[in-house]
């Protein structure tokens, strides 16, 4: 207890009643004509660029699961692949307004975000620094590798994004020449330039992550948001409720002093695609109906939850926009349902006997890659032309970066009878780790010695003889 805070009887004990303000749900309602005035042309088709080249990357992945091969290439990959095909509108509205300061931290099931967070992050990025990035990254191993295989007339953003698909890929196939040398894999993808941090397998297990990160960001008075991206099953899990709690804690607005006072720059997304493994949380395994609801048990404010429509990237992108302002008040944190669903199973081994084709089939006929092309076409801003050519580049680019990293020759994988503490050199036993930052920390108490806890702690005696050998 930092401080003794009266408990009036009288009050605790008056008679009232709790009451929930609502939680909106899917609220957006513009058209493409009315959104004209807040994008571009040019930010319209990298919208859709980015859920294209999402799906082909997951459809690529999916094509090598079961198939043996993609576009020709034979590859086989045993390691884990869980999808979010059908997810991208998600992913890309999510990611839009994001740069390398904000943080996202996801699951299991997140190929789709890091891939969007970082085409959002090279687009703001200069070219300068992203040349940078490249070339530094592991001694510029991984763009040496992107630069024997480009488009013509490839931009530095375009080789940027080469770059990043290349080193993802490597990754999940478990590659050295992988971001992380090939020991995250598929479910522990980061790239932290981008502001992407480590993707976590165990479900709900970034939402306690992702509030240490954005403690770290408000304490420090560092830029940028932090996403936690969970899923709607892992409602069901505690720690998702540890963090929950820890972040809406009354001391940020009651306890903590000037420019610290106010709450986490932290949104807990909740990725919703109807299902946690094979069991369908609304319905069957949960009660809340909406994840959002969560929210009005948490605060006075509800967390700021909200329920938005994943299937229109722009609808998501209007909500982080909203809450990213709250974010700024420090006035967080939020609570944000991304409805969405996923086209594939679990994984590509899920026989999906949980749900019908008919579900499905009226799922994909409102796939949100389709319903936005056809609305940009409808409101005049390209033409399916445009569009093929935009789906050509976004093959070519998958299709290169996979060819390099299935190359035993150009990616291989570690070594470990020829080194065999390859692994152990990239841990960080027995290593000095730099600070994240330097200064001198902020404390309550300047000297520790006058702490009541040091001081009883230093009466203590460790030894069960004193100093002439007698017992205590």
């Amino acid at each position: 207890m930092p401080r003794s805070q009266f408990i009036s009887p009288t009050d605790v004990r008056q008679a009232g009643a709790i009451r929930f303000n609502d939680i909106p749900v899917c609220q957006y309602n513009k058209s493409i004509e009315e959104e004209k005035e807040n994008y571009t042309t040019e930010d319209f088709l990298n919208i859709w660029h980015d859920m294209r080249l999402i799906r082909e990357f997951e459809e690529m992945l999916l094509s090598v699961k079961t198939h043996s091969q993609y576009r020709g290439h034979e590859y086989s990959n045993p390691g884990p692949a869980h999808l979010s095909i059908g997810q991208e509108a998600s992913a890309v509205g999510q990611a839009y307004l994001l740069d390398e300061n904000d943080y996202i931290f996801g699951s299991h099931r997140s190929h789709g975000e890091v891939i969007a967070k970082a085409c959002s992050a090279i687009r703001k990025m200069p070219d300068d620094k992203l040349k940078n990035i490249m070339k530094s990254y592991m001694d510029g191993r991984i763009f040496d590798i992107v630069q024997t295989s480009l488009g013509e007339n490839d931009s530095v953003k375009d080789i940027a994004i080469r770059f990043f698909i290349y080193g993802i890929l490597a990754e999940i196939f478990a590659k050295e020449t992988g971001f992380n040398k090939g020991l995250g894999g598929s479910m522990h993808v980061f790239s932290l330039p981008f502001g992407i941090f480590p993707n976590n397998a165990i479900v709900g297990g970034s939402a306690d992550i992702a509030l240490g990160a954005a403690l770290y960001k408000k304490i420090n008075r560092e830029k940028g948001i932090v996403i936690a991206n969970i899923g709607d099953g892992s409602l069901g899990c505690g720690p998702v409720w540890e963090a929950f709690q820890m972040s809406v804690m009354d001391q940020y607005e009651q306890l903590w002093e000037g420019d610290m006072r106010g709450g986490l720059p932290l949104v807990f997304n909740i990725m919703n695609n109807q299902y946690a493994m094979g069991g369908q949380t609304r319905g069957e395994t949960m009660g809340y109906e909406f994840p959002a609801r969560s929210g009005a048990g948490l605060n006075t404010y509800n967390m700021h939850a909200e329920r938005v429509d994943g299937y229109n990237p722009l609808a998501v992108i209007d909500a982080i926009s909203r809450k990213r302002d709250i974010l700024c008040e420090k006035k967080g944190p939020v609570l944000l349902e991304t409805l969405t669903y996923r086209f594939a199973g679990h994984s590509p081994s899920d026989a999906d006997s949980y749900r019908t084709k008919d579900e499905k089939d009226a799922w994909q006929n409102v796939d949100s890659i389709v319903t936005f092309a056809n609305s940009l076409i409808e409101a005049g801003i390209t033409t399916q032309e445009e569009l093929d050519a935009i789906e050509t580049r976004v093959i070519d680019v998958i299709e290169r970066a996979m060819v390099l990293a299935i190359d035993p020759v150009v990616s291989p994988r570690m070594d470990l009878a020829k080194v065999p503490d390859q692994i152990e050199s990239v841990m960080f036993s027995n290593l000095h780790v730099p600070k994240c930052r330097e200064g001198k920390p902020d404390v309550l108490q300047e000297d520790r010695q006058d702490n009541p806890r040091v001081k009883q702690i230093a009466r203590r005696e460790r030894y069960a003889f004193d100093a002439d050998g007698k017992r205590h």
